[in-house]
């Protein structure tokens, strides 16, 4: 196709000429009048002035009013000012084409090609449409000119094209910034639109199709492409966690789109460049999307990039679909957890167990005895409570059955406690017992964090004689946290058939803001059934509430296998965030965990002094780089507090791993971190064509649409454009200021003159 250029709207110097005049509305009507009254006038003001012997006062008092009656009469007949301006330069017809990446469609059928294979969208428009030859068979009525809709002279700055794509690719589709553009060309006479009509960015066509329609300019429209989407097979791109654990089973959900018209079933493989390989058969549905899970367990650090693919299928059009590749960072894990408890009651002894054996966790314990005066010790027991610079070490603290009381937690450690989740990204895990202490942090800092509000009738908790179980919620069976078996069907029935429970905590209902993943089995109130595990964010944190003691029951005839599974998912699940990106002094964190392009990502961050205290007031930045090479920097606030919580936002325009070097002036440390910005594919390839868009343009701006084998009438339907009317810039002289003020003038000269005359 050949590449025109597309001029600008300003009018060259010497482009046209301007025809000036003075038209009369109501003449018709006034002209008996005129002639009535012109004639009376003159033979009246000729006789006052031959009565006053021909004196020169009174001849210019009587011209006075002549002006006067002739002003009025020139006022009745309505006249305008009238600027006509006549262009020397033809008018134009403007060309726009899509290029696109959903132009590489390959779904058109070339003309009288019957059986051909297809070609892309791009390659049908190449070799069927001639802008020279456009050109030429309007020369003399039409100057042409043409652009593709990626060009940056169209593009309006806060509407262009969206970064990120290939190089060489346009990874969006803008029409009405284009579209818009060229309006402000006053001799633009048509538009002409091909493409796929697909548009993902810069507004609605429609919406700049009517500013067209009011100026006149119809819009021609080719819409390239099947109106159905290709029998294919696409690999949506994968989510997987932000980082992974050594030896420890990585999950990665998957999903697959089928466009075929039949049911078929593939062989799910995913590979790692470490060697290791997971596959699975999956059956994809007709015109349906397949979500499933694929897991592999990292051994070595390092980065490691996964690679999930499928065979290409019979029929299918596209092929490079069909293999989607993704980057994992994996570490060493080192979680600091804390266990505060009242009395060594049996669940907290299988989790102390469970905490201490597993070789990620360092476990530390508390135990306030406040039915004795002398705490017990040993092996990963504390003395005391942790101060406010030790318990910022803990990423995960469990409370027991404990409460606020003079022998158990006080006021402030409360308070230090909510500071720890709010801006420390930590993990609180609550854990009623028989006891009912945990009912007094409803009257403590703690409050706002609770999930669930608990029946203060029966603060000591529900028993019963027959075992309950935990049912999960929809979003428990969903929920990785709840994740005990591969499957959603075998997880669900295993939690079913676990051991029950007989004492559960009296929780009413979930407060605003919690989820619930599992109930009780058997008793309910008038809100429903008992929420005995539920989940809430704080700050920047998460709160989780377990509801019975009984988890260690699990352990009937299995041991470790779920009771530790459960609890060290539980662990990891709350310490998440905290350990994104965590340096020497220097931590960096952000919500949402799967941060998307173009949606607002929110950054926080924890800088701690030498001797591992938080540090306030700090001098915080970071340098963020793109994918491309584009460098972005940001200054972090401080947080409200005393934990050394910063934070900033940020929004990514394209997808894919950023470069994040983290600085705190203060200390001359840095981190650098990397985070992947997950980005939607707008241009697609496969996709139908938008028939009904490029129609709809047409139709709002009274053009044409023309079918592909119709285009090459488009010269002549061009041609036949009738010319549009001229446009005249009037001005009506009738009702102006500037002859009002002239006959307010008039008629003060007149009266003035009279009264110097001696005639009053």
């Amino acid at each position: 196709m050949h590449h025109g250029v597309l001029s600008g709207a300003a009018r060259e110097e010497g482009g046209g000429s301007m025809i000036k005049g003075i038209e009369f509305l109501s003449i018709e009507a006034t002209l008996p009048v005129i002639l009535v009254v012109a004639p009376l006038a003159l033979g009246l003001s000729f006789w006052a002035w031959k009565r006053s012997a021909y004196r020169p006062a009174i001849l210019g008092l009587e011209l006075l009013r002549l002006l006067l009656i002739a002003g009025v009469l020139f006022a009745l007949s309505q006249p305008e000012r009238v600027e006509t301006e006549i262009s020397n330069e033809l008018p134009k017809i403007a060309v726009l084409w899509d290029d696109s990446a959903s132009m590489k469609t390959r779904d058109v059928v070339p003309l009288g090609a019957t059986g051909a294979a297809p070609e892309t969208r791009a390659d049908w428009l190449e070799g069927n449409f001639d802008l020279a030859g456009l050109e030429l068979a309007l020369a003399g009525r039409y100057r042409v000119s043409g652009a593709p809709l990626s060009d940056s002279s169209l593009l309006e700055p806060e509407r262009g094209a969206l970064d990120g794509g290939a190089e060489g690719e346009i990874p969006a589709t803008n029409m009405a910034s284009p579209m818009r553009r060229l309006l402000e060309d006053p001799e633009l006479r048509a538009l002409v639109l091909l493409g796929d009509g697909d548009w993902n960015s810069g507004g609605s066509p429609a919406d700049v199709a009517m500013k067209y329609r009011m100026q006149g300019v119809p819009i021609f429209t080719t819409a390239i492409g099947s109106r159905t989407a290709l029998e294919d097979i696409e690999f949506l791109p994968l989510e997987p966690p932000a980082f992974a654990l050594v030896d420890k089973q990585l999950s990665i959900p998957y999903a697959i789109r089928s466009s075929m018209d039949r049911d078929l079933r593939v062989s799910v493989s995913l590979v790692g460049t470490d060697g290791q390989k997971t596959g699975e058969v999956v059956l994809l549905k007709a015109r349906s999307i397949f979500e499933g899970t694929l897991s592999i367990t990292p051994t070595a650090m390092g980065s490691l990039t996964l690679t999930a693919s499928l065979p290409v299928q019979s029929g299918e059009l596209d092929e490079t679909n069909n293999q989607v590749t993704v980057e994992i960072d994996v570490r060493e894990e080192s979680l600091r957890v804390l266990l505060i408890e009242s009395t060594p009651r049996w669940e907290y002894r299988y989790l102390r167990n469970a905490m201490v054996r597993d070789p990620g966790v360092e476990v530390d314990c508390f135990l306030y005895h406040p039915d004795l005066k002398d705490i017990g010790g040993g092996p990963h027991y504390l003395s005391a409570f942790p101060s406010r610079e030790e318990l910022v070490e803990y990423d995960v603290v469990f409370l027991g059955d404990v409460g606020m009381a003079p022998d158990q937690l006080s006021p402030e450690q409360c308070k230090m406690i909510r500071g720890l989740v709010a801006e420390q990204a930590s993990g609180l895990i609550l854990m009623p017992g028989l006891g009912g202490r945990q009912m007094s942090l409803f009257e403590s800092e703690l409050e706002p964090l609770l999930p669930v509000e608990l029946d203060p009738g029966a603060p000591y908790g529900h028993g019963q004689e027959t075992p309950a179980h935990l049912l999960l919620t929809e979003v428990g069976r969903k929920s990785s946290l709840t994740k005990l078996a591969p499957d959603e069907r075998m997880n669900a029935d295993l939690w079913e058939n676990l051991p029950g429970f007989q004492w559960s905590a009296a929780a009413l209902r979930p407060r605003a803001g919690a989820t619930v993943l599992a109930v009780h089995s058997s008793r309910d109130d008038g809100y429903g059934r008992l929420p005995l595990l539920a989940t809430k964010n704080f700050g920047t944190g998460k709160v989780l509430f377990m509801g019975t003691d009984s988890a260690w029951r699990w352990r009937e005839g299995v041991e470790d296998k779920i009771h530790y599974r459960f609890w060290r998912q539980v662990v990891r699940w709350m310490a998440y965030q905290r350990k994104m990106n965590a340096g020497e002094s220097m931590r960096l964190f952000y919500t949402p965990e799967r941060p998307t392009v173009r949606s607002l990502t929110t950054f926080f961050a924890n800088v701690m002094d030498a001797a591992g205290s938080p540090l306030e007031g700090a001098d915080l930045s970071a340098r963020i780089e793109s994918p491309a090479g584009r460098i972005s920097r940001l200054q972090f606030d401080s947080d409200e507090g005393e934990w050394g919580l910063y934070s900033t936002t940020f929004r990514a325009v394209e997808p894919g791993d950023h470069i994040i070097t983290l600085t705190c002036r203060d200390t001359e440390e840095q981190l650098v971190s990397t985070v992947n910005f997950v980005g939607a594919v707008l241009e697609r390839v496969g996709q139908p064509a938008r028939h009904d868009v490029m129609a709809e343009i047409s139709r709002i701006s009274r053009g044409e649409v023309f079918r592909f084998s119709d285009i090459e009438r488009l010269g002549e339907r061009l041609r036949a454009l009738e010319d549009p009317p001229v446009v005249s810039r009037r001005t009506r002289l009738w009702s102006h200021p500037i002859l009002g003020a002239i006959m307010v003038l008039l008629m003060a000269l007149f009266w003035i003159g009279r009264k110097m005359v001696g005639r009053f």
